[in-house]
């Protein structure tokens, strides 16, 4: 179709970070609201020229109006009932690292803009490559039905040619419409936002004469964005708009707002037969959750805090806790293994669990590192961006686990503290249904850790002895222990053999390379050709495949060691590797129970040439079917995907199911989110996922990057994953991974144990359950139905309480209640 009008969108591209400090950005963000007034209240409304401003993330709108003098709030609603703003619904510019209650998050703050009467339609992102599947059906229930997407091409694929719209089909089988827009940054490539005509009007020329050339593009309107990364507004839009129309009058350009040029492409898109797409917008940048493996994972176990605080916090409500001394053995020392010396007022406790969500939320945007990581990666502001950055993940963990802490006692409400007793491990249970796991505990009083092995019952809790140290010993050639035998070869890198003895079947593949736990690098030889390597790191990209690298697994040669106490059994070994000092790995299997826990704690120094680290789980499974985690859905690797999305690389939340022709395998990370699946991929650059065994690569580091990335890591830490044998469907996936994210909560206390009743039961008890303290004084309970057909929760609350529950919960879908004080 011909080209009959151009809509100019001004924006800035909202990086927390990049071109400058993240302490700097946020706060300028804010500031935009006001400079765009300015702006747009000096031209008149009906001028195409005049400026009209579309803001990319709903955060800096959010912050503005919660601080706003009356006068500046009249000035930023007569503008919008103008016609001259446009807010989406983007909180920023997310990666694949928020999960679903990140997601729940973002769209209260929409939910809440909408309240004020800002018709909040249209959701916007820029530069990621990528936007998680199980974000559509929120996206719907709040009300936003377009999503944008301006992504930047470098080291990426688009699913379709930029520009073009497509119907993105949910998890629950409704649609979104995309628009799959340009890279965002032509507005100041084309010297757009500089308001430099003579650069900008050849290059919107010839980019209209490429639209008017494509039978594929069935709109009138072509889209130019007129923004990049953390940019200053200006009237330089205005000037091209003035000028283009003077030069071609016959095709008119005007400024606009996104939702002014959606409007005008969906009224033609109802008559046009757009593709249907259905899956994972599986991110090709997600790679950059390995080039800051120890942020990332205080990141996710600050998450972990706080999904532990929420919910401790609403069952105490339930549970009775009064919150006065009687109650709690208060500590004398401000100090985290200790209780807390007060309780945070129930407003403390709202506006501390809030700026722990908003932490979560400003780290798991897209920016990683600044625009000098790499060509200047030891200047003072190099170090300084990865700081404050960095303060957002550990601020989320400190706050956090404080939170958590205090929640657990108020819940718990251990008695007073009586040092001639010995001490115990209490442990809670945050899950509608009984679980049994092996928890490393800190024990008198930080002196020591131990494997602890408990069986809970659903939101209940028990008191289990503290283990004895144990003594390891040399291990023989192979270990029976609980339903498996394990044969650990350190020359091998790890575990060669692990026999289910239930029915003998072997779940590590006899035939890999290396063994299971093996830690294995990457590297590029210093004589390769590849252009990333010759010509600029900007070049490991789709267009130029590889380049080849060069792998090594870690090996060792001393013993296997041995430790049994109780019903658990540990083998431990060490490994070493070529730029990695250390390593140490421990297996754990428990009696009674499936699980196998697997921790792997690697020192790693600094390392500036191209690398990756990975640790590999080659499951021994035939024909592998992958079913991944992604945030509120499961989504099948290869098949359920958009296309020319990550093959190589995923990023999950939690959990990978495994099923093929040998059996199944449920396999969960709590440090790494990053994944290749089947082997090595790392440079295919793959339009189809080749994975012929059920092989799970964890892909802890990279830094293969020209930007944004941290050059070199260094870090000591351990990365945890939990594997077992099992029946691998949607359901058992989430659930696996639900259990994941919040594990069982133990505790080491000296004092008698309370008697303690569940305070709240669930049914079905595989609804996956998220309890939140409300602002009211009740709870706020949401429920996600994990399997594929709907169904009825049922939640009963002690006397004195009442539930507002939803009659039904779809397949793969989401609900939420209410649990209130009777009468309230």
């Amino acid at each position: 179709m011909a080209i009959r009008r151009i809509s100019l969108i001004p924006h800035t591209h909202h990086d927390v970070g990049y071109t400058n400090s993240p302490r700097i950005i946020d706060r300028m963000h804010r500031r935009i609201v006001d400079r765009v007034l300015d702006l747009v209240e000096q031209d008149p409304a009906t001028d195409p020229a005049s400026l009209r401003w579309t803001f990319e993330a709903a955060r800096p709108v959010a912050s503005f109006l919660e601080t706003a003098a009356p006068e500046q709030r009249r000035r930023f609603f007569a503008q919008l009932s103008a016609g001259r703003l446009s807010v989406t619904a983007g909180y920023l510019n997310m990666t694949q690292l928020p999960d679903a209650p990140e997601h729940d998050e973002m769209f209260r703050v929409v939910r809440a803009l909408q309240a004020q009467g800002i018709p909040v339609r249209t959701q916007q992102h820029g530069d990621v490559n990528g936007i998680s599947w199980g974000a559509t059906d929120p996206m719907l229930d709040a009300g936003v039905t377009r999503l944008v997407m301006a992504l930047n091409p470098d080291h990426g694929r688009a699913p379709f040619t930029q520009p073009s719209a497509f119907q993105w089909e949910t998890p629950s089988g409704r649609r979104v419409f995309v628009w799959l827009s340009t890279h965002y940054g032509y507005g100041e490539e084309w010297g757009i936002v500089q308001g430099d005509v003579s650069h900008a009007l050849p290059r919107i020329e010839e980019f209209v004469s490429a639209l008017d050339g494509r039978d594929d593009y069935p709109f009138s309107t072509a889209v130019v964005h007129a923004g990049n990364d953390n940019r200053w507004p200006t009237r330089g839009p205005a000037a091209v708009v003035e000028a283009w129309n003077a030069k071609h009058p016959d095709l008119p350009m005007a400024c606009e707002t996104i939702d002014d040029a959606l409007d005008a492409i969906q009224a033609e898109a109802s008559t046009a037969e757009l593709p249907v797409v259905r899956g994972e917008w599986a991110d090709w940048w997600s790679h950059g959750h390995g080039s800051t493996a120890r942020e990332v994972a205080v990141y996710r176990e600050a998450r972990t805090l706080l999904r532990q605080a929420e919910t401790d916090f609403a069952l105490a409500r339930l549970a009775g806790e009064g919150g006065g001394e009687g109650e709690i053995a208060f500590s004398e020392v401000l100090g985290y293994r200790r209780a807390p010396v007060r309780l945070r007022t129930a407003a403390e406790v709202d506006a501390d669990l809030a700026e722990v969500r908003e932490c979560l939320l400003l780290y798991g945007e897209h920016t990683w590192g600044s625009w000098e990581t790499y060509s200047k990666p030891h200047s003072t502001f190099s170090h300084s961006h990865h700081n404050a950055k960095s303060s957002f993940a550990y601020a989320a963990y400190d706050f956090g686990r404080d939170l958590a802490i205090e929640a657990w006692h108020r819940l718990l409400r251990v008695g007073a503290n009586e040092p001639e007793l010995e001490g115990r491990v209490l442990v809670f249970n945050p899950s509608p249904h009984a679980r049994t796991e092996t928890m490393d505990v800190e024990v008198d009083d930080g002196t020591r850790r131990v494997a602890v092995s408990a069986t809970v019952p659903a939101f209940g809790a028990v008191s289990v002895e503290v283990p004895a140290p144990g003594e390891w010993a040399p291990a023989p050639e192979s270990v029976a222990a609980g339903r498996y035998e394990v044969t650990v070869r350190p020359e091998s890198g790890g575990v060669v053999s692990i026999v289910d003895r239930t029915n003998g079947r072997e779940l590590v593949d006899g035939e890999a390379a290396w063994g299971l736990g093996a830690v294995v690098t990457e590297e590029i030889p210093s004589d390769s050709a590849h252009p990333a390597v010759t010509v600029s790191p900007k070049l490991f990209h789709p267009d130029h495949p590889g380049p080849e690298f060069v792998r090594a697994a870690a090996s060792g040669d001393g013993p296997v060691l041995v430790r049994v106490v109780g019903p658990v059994t540990q083998l431990r070994w060490e490994s070493a590797l070529t730029g990695i000092q250390a390593i140490v790995s421990t297996l754990t299997i428990t009696e009674g129970a499936p699980d196998l826990e697997l921790a792997v704690r690697i020192s790693k120094a600094e390392r500036f040439a191209p690398e990756s680290v990975h640790i590999a789980f080659p499951f021994a499974v035939r024909s592998p079917r992958f079913l991944l985690e992604t945030a509120g859905a499961v989504f099948e690797a290869d098949h359920e995907q958009l296309p020319d999305t990550s093959r190589d690389w995923y990023s999950v939340q939690h959990a990978i199911g495994v099923g093929g022709e040998d059996g199944g395998m449920l396999w969960g990370t709590y440090d790494a989110p990053l994944v290749q699946l089947g082997a090595l991929h790392t440079g295919e650059w793959a339009r189809r996922l080749v994975a012929p065994r059920g092989h799970i690569q964890s892909w802890i580091a990279n830094n293969l990057h020209f930007t944004n990335f941290q050059a070199r890591q260094e870090f000591t830490r351990a990365f945890r994953y939990r594997f077992r044998p099992a029946e691998v469907t949607r359901a058992t996936v989430r659930g696996y991974a639900a259990d994941l994210a919040q594990p069982l909560q133990p505790r080491f206390v000296r004092g008698e144990q309370r008697p303690f009743a569940a305070p709240v039961s669930v049914t079905p008890d595989d609804l996956l359950t998220e309890f939140r303290p409300a602002p009211d004084g009740g709870l706020r309970v949401r429920l996600r139905n994990p399997g594929d057909a709907p169904v009825a929760p049922l939640i009963t609350a002690p006397a004195g309480w009442e539930v507002e529950s939803p009659a039904e919960i779809p397949a793969f879908g989401n609900g939420e209640a209410f649990i209130r004080r009777t009468g309230s």
